[in-house]
């Protein structure tokens, strides 16, 4: 069996046991003709993170082969449904063998930041844009489609002048310090240069030349100064702030149904050297100080992420970073997705601590404005390597924690750590001995339950289970739950 035929086996595996196709892989019958929504699908996958489509199987009969499918007409359809996209996508696209017959499996790679949006030609990039939610394709939003196409090159709203702020707007302190700080590493640029000029220089400050009264332009702070050296930065971007909500448990919806009430919540302001320090002792009143729930300073790194690389167009000036505490997690969330090599893919996969950085900078001033900018706990905002996801990383597997789930979507980031603890299950027995283990603790079980319940990856329950059910080990559950949920026991219960 080729690796072709064995991925999708198991997927198709995965999607009987839960019983739909999932947010990496979409299934379409396609019996006489292609289907009419291919191409959505096509978009969708471009513009996330990737996915497998099969041509030939019906969801509604249960994951099963169509037929009459005829595998070479479809597979030469798909490729021409490839064709009416722009940019052109091109999957890799196999013929497989599954009970009996043939179907198409395709590999639709994450196209290139520089690339997107990928959309359906005769529509257009805002009609013709999609992205993948769980299992279905949706419109992508005009705001998702124009950051996207703002970032084919480096954007520069943090060169943006702030109307009516002054240098006065700037804390003294920080600024002696930032322009001390030029002058100590690069003496050849800066030193002999005033305070003034190092400012404009870095592009903390800038002449603003709309007042024709004023000979020469008024110096204004920048977005990017203001953010890192301003005393009070929301006296003109009142939500650029951080927002931190603590629920009182798993799930926020219990919140907004009224069922419950949020434990505490905090608008945190000031410049973000102070944002990042007060966000962090915030955090840590909740995951306690002496021996916290999660390494500090990961949560650190991870709110110094997302206030540094957020989106300061104006369309999200109106949006801050969140920070929400629940009892098993703690998720942070800014505006603007991945920019740059930084993609999802690149996230999924372990940093090593002796690779390549991993560092794309959307807002390329602030950023090097902050690496001369002091913390307030010693140091500077961004260190100089200006690799926090492999610190982050580093930080949580010293700490014996499971790596923080990255999530990119709909024009926003999201960091979750949780506190599972690494799981020692790595085999396929030992992912076997897990489950038979867990049933005979309760009558039974779906594979969702089991796989919330284990820490397992999803492939890894369905794999397990399969086995099971092959081995006579477990058998199906009947009748099945309320909402038709396979679920699952031990035979001879």
């Amino acid at each position: 069996m080729d690796r072709y035929t064995s991925t999708m086996t198991e997927l198709i595996g995965l999607m009987r046991i839960i019983g739909n196709d999932t947010q990496q892989c979409e299934v379409k019958e396609c019996k006489r003709k292609m289907s009419s929504t291919i191409t959505e699908t096509l978009s969708a996958f471009s513009n996330g993170s990737g996915g497998w489509i099969i041509l030939g199987l019906s969801e509604k009969n249960g994951f099963t082969p169509v037929e009459g499918f005829n595998a070479r007409a479809m597979q030469e359809a798909l490729s021409q449904a490839c064709e009416r996209l722009t940019p052109v996508v091109r999957p890799v696209i196999a013929t497989c063998p599954f009970e009996g017959t043939n179907l198409v499996f395709a590999r639709v790679d994450e196209m290139q930041p520089r690339l997107k949006p990928c959309f359906i030609t005769a529509l257009g990039p805002h009609d013709g844009s999609f992205i993948r939610t769980g299992d279905g394709d949706r419109h992508m939003t005009a705001y998702e489609v124009d950051r996207l196409i703002e970032e084919h090159n480096q954007p520069t709203y943090d060169l943006d002048l702030v109307s009516g702020a002054t240098i006065d707007d700037f804390d003294p302190g920080l600024v002696q310090a930032v322009t001390g700080n030029a002058r100590e590493r690069h003496p050849h640029v800066f030193a002999g240069r005033s305070d003034e000029q190092v400012l404009c220089d870095l592009q903390a400050l800038r002449h603003d030349d709309s007042d024709d009264s004023q000979v020469g332009g008024v110096l204004r702070p920048t977005l990017a100064g203001l953010l890192a050296l301003g005393r009070y930065p929301q006296k003109y971007y009142p939500r650029l702030g951080v927002s931190v909500a603590v629920f009182p448990g798993t799930n926020a919806d219990d919140v907004f149904r009224g069922d419950e009430s949020l434990i505490a919540t905090q608008h945190v302001i000031g410049s973000i050297p102070v944002m990042i320090e007060d966000t962090t002792e915030s955090l840590m009143r909740w995951i306690g100080a002496r021996k916290p729930e999660y390494p500090p300073d990961a949560l650190r790194e991870a709110i110094a992420n997302a206030l540094i690389h957020r989106d300061y167009s104006p369309d999200a000036q109106g949006t801050p970073v969140h920070v929400n505490v629940f009892t098993d997690r703690i998720t942070i969330t800014n505006p603007g997705g991945l920019y740059g090599t930084v993609t999802q893919e690149v996230l999924s996969k372990r940093p090593q601590d002796d690779g390549p950085t991993m560092t794309s900078t959307r807002n390329q001033f602030l950023f090097t404005l902050l690496e001369l900018t002091p913390s307030p706990r010693g140091g500077m905002v961004v260190a100089s390597e200006g690799d926090g996801f492999r610190q982050i990383f580093s930080q949580l597997r010293e700490a014996g924690i499971e790596p923080a789930a990255a999530r990119n979507e709909h024009g926003m980031f999201t960091m979750t750590f949780t506190k599972r603890k690494l799981h020692t299950v790595d085999s396929p027995s030992e992912v076997s001995r897990a489950i038979l283990d867990l049933l005979e603790r309760h009558s039974a079980m779906s594979a969702k339950e089991i796989i919330r319940e284990l820490h397992l990856t999803p492939l890894a329950v369905a794999s397990g289970l399969r086995e099971l059910v092959r081995a006579g080990e477990v058998a199906q559950a009947h009748p099945a739950a309320e909402d038709g949920t396979k679920r699952y026991r031990l035979r001879g219960r």
